[in-house]
């Protein structure tokens, strides 16, 4: 919004929504409130033509639904339906929202898609890493299929944030030994991610696709 988008605020709760809108407009930014579970078919197909009906044009998305539950069992003994809800939002919900934008995106020949993905999909992570792991996946091949319509598609993976669900599923461990871990010593913060996230949506990654960006302080060393 501060970089002058024009900004829908999908959200799965209504008061959320609103409340982010509020806060948008209270800085004289332009925001528009949009209901949505990222994991209903029907609701996803609305988002392109939402944003086209607001504003005129579809040019940016981001997906940044997540569900993390916090760990207390070995996945042998993790509830299913827990299992299949994480798959749902973290993965089919990206898919879904993708396939929300792409015809807006398509008819003007341009698209930034953004996932958010996590330094978890790295640091195995129970099912959650395992559900970002396979956005990465989708992240890269929806970059291929894209590509002809000048669409990128590209992931940041954040590091430990604080977050309220971060700080939730950090509830039981802690808190200053994990923060110990990370080089530069300190969780990140959602301002943090703007950075990579702004150069992703500008002309400057014009030619950048399919790639996977990590803002986490230095904490995974590796990339499998």
């Amino acid at each position: 919004g501060r970089s002058g988008a024009k900004v829908v605020v999908a959200d799965f709760n209504a008061a959320n929504a609103e409340a982010t809108v509020t806060a948008l407009r209270a800085e004289n930014l332009t925001a528009e409130p949009f209901v949505v579970d990222v994991t209903n078919e029907a609701q996803t197909r609305e988002i392109g033509s939402f944003a086209v009906e607001t504003f005129g044009r579809l040019d940016i998305l981001v997906n940044n639904a997540a569900f993390m539950e916090p760990i207390l069992q070995p996945l042998l003994d993790y509830p299913i339906e827990t299992a299949r809800r994480t798959m749902d939002v973290n993965l089919f919900g990206p898919l879904l929202c993708i396939r929300g934008v792409a015809a807006a995106m398509k008819a003007n020949n341009y698209g930034r898609i953004i996932n958010i993905s996590s330094g978890g999909a790295y640091a195995s992570q129970h099912m959650y890493g395992a559900s970002k792991l396979a956005l990465n996946g989708l992240t890269s091949y929806m970059a291929t299929e894209l590509g002809h319509a000048n669409i990128t598609v590209n992931a940041i993976a954040p590091g430990m944030m604080l977050t309220a669900q971060g700080d939730k599923a950090r509830e039981n461990y802690d808190s200053d030994a994990l923060a110990s871990i990370i080089p530069l010593k300190a969780y990140g913060d959602p301002e943090d991610l703007c950075g990579a996230l702004l150069f992703l949506c500008s002309n400057g990654a014009a030619w950048v696709t399919g790639e996977m960006i990590r803002v986490d302080g230095g904490w995974i060393k590796s990339v499998l």
